[in-house]
Formats: C-alpha cells, sequence, structure tokens
C-alpha cells in the first residue's frame, strides 16, 4: 500500500499508511529527521480509525511537506499526496512570486513560484470538491521523480 500524505489548506500535514521499516531501514521518525534536518518534530497520532482505516498517523509542520515526500517516495517507490487548495482564494503575484512550496490557492500549485510541485504526477484533476470551499488534488510523487527533484536542487 502506497502511504498517504494529506495537506490541508491550513495546520499541520496528516501522513497515512507508513509503513514500518524494514531490515536495516532507519526508524520513521528518523527517516523524517534525516530527511527534513533536526527541526523537524513529527507526533504520532492514534486514532480509532482514520479516513484511510489506520489506527493512527504521524503529523509534521507544512514546511517539511516537499523533504518527507521525497524521502517517503525515494524509500518506497512512490507517495500520493493529496493537496487541498482553497477555492476563494485567488492567484496572484504573490503566489506566483513566491519562493516557499505552501501554495493553497485556486490555481492549485501550477503558478506557484518555480512551480516546485508541477514535476509531480497528476493522478486526478479535481476529485473532490467540498461544501467547504475546498479542493483536494491527488499528485503522485516517484522515487524516480524525487531523486531528480533532490538532485536539481543540490
Amino acid at each position: 500500500m502506497t502511504a498517504v500524505i494529506v495537506r490541508p489548506v491550513s495546520g499541520r500535514i496528516r501522513i497515512c499508511g507508513l509503513r514500518a521499516p524494514q531490515g536495516d531501514e532507519a526508524p520513521n521518525r528518523e527517516m523524517f529527521k534525516t530527511a527534513a534536518g533536526a527541526r523537524i518534530r513529527p507526533d504520532w497520532v492514534r486514532t480509532e480509525r482514520d479516513d484511510y482505516g489506520w489506527r493512527g498517523h504521524w503529523t509534521i509542520s507544512r514546511d517539511h511537506l516537499t523533504a518527507v515526500a521525497e524521502a517517503i517516495a525515494i524509500r518506497d517507490g512512490s507517495v500520493e499526496i493529496r493537496m487541498h487548495y482553497s477555492d476563494s482564494e485567488r492567484c496572484d503575484t504573490r503566489c506566483q512570486r513566491a519562493t516557499g512550496d505552501d501554495c493553497t490557492c485556486s490555481c492549485k500549485g501550477k503558478h506557484h513560484g518555480a512551480a516546485a510541485h508541477a514535476s509531480w504526477k497528476e493522478v486526478g484533476s479535481t476529485t473532490l470538491v467540498k461544501t467547504s470551499g475546498t479542493t483536494e488534488v491527488v499528485r503522485t510523487l516517484s522515487g524516480k521523480r524525487a531523486l531528480k527533484d533532490r538532485a536539481r536542487r543540490a
């Protein structure tokens, strides 16, 4: 099963369905720290059953989305990323000139900064429109693509 990262319009990111380490692989918490640095503070949240059928999930700060998504994709082969966007937040020059990778506006990341997430393979366009005025876009990041993106930034 592929791990699922859920990036809501606001608040911490959830990582669901992340497999347990195998063999000599580092524990998941250490994998996060290796990918994002010592500042990351991943939390394990126990639940009865979440939306994806798991009895718990990890939460991380929004700042660490790219580093953690790449680490998971490289280790596991791919990761599914469910990014929520605000239908009412207009895309403007602040989005288009942004230096970070945290876009929540109606462009769905297509015009954001250097289009940091534009290279991720989109596996569904607008897959869910909620009455709260948000849209969920599902993207898959492959391990191969993550390695290329990481090398390009190095």
